[in-house]
């Protein structure tokens, strides 16, 4: 599995890590959405699953489906500046746009130019 993450990421996620090792719960990268735009991932504290797979990063092991890695070939993340906090940016090495477009891209009839009129 390829995971490439920057060194601020790293420390971040490091720190965090740390907090909810506690708790039993580990950093797992996992889908939050689907649209016509592609995945969106996020970065959810809870227990590993048994398909998972780990990339140690010394500090941490980061987890993802084993499904999700075939999917999107790996991920590269990266702390960004949003507005007044830090949050971290994940993306795919390969994009997928499996959605159902058909509802929400205008296919349906429903979002058709007015102006044929």
């Amino acid at each position: 599995m390829q995971i490439d993450i920057s060194a601020k990421a790293r420390v971040y996620l490091a720190r965090k890590a740390k907090f909810f090792l506690a708790k039993k719960r580990v950093p797992r990268i996992v889908v939050a959405e689907r649209s016509c735009r592609g995945a969106l991932f996020r970065i959810f504290f809870e227990p590993a699953q048994k398909d998972d797979l780990a990339v140690d990063f010394g500090e941490f092991k980061l987890y993802a489906a084993s499904d999700m890695i075939a999917e999107f070939g790996g991920f590269n993340l990266e702390l960004e500046q949003f507005f007044f906090n830090k949050r971290l940016r994940i993306e795919p090495l390969k994009q997928s746009y499996a959605c159902n477009c058909s509802i929400k891209c205008g296919h349906n009839g429903l979002n058709q130019n007015k102006a044929e009129v």
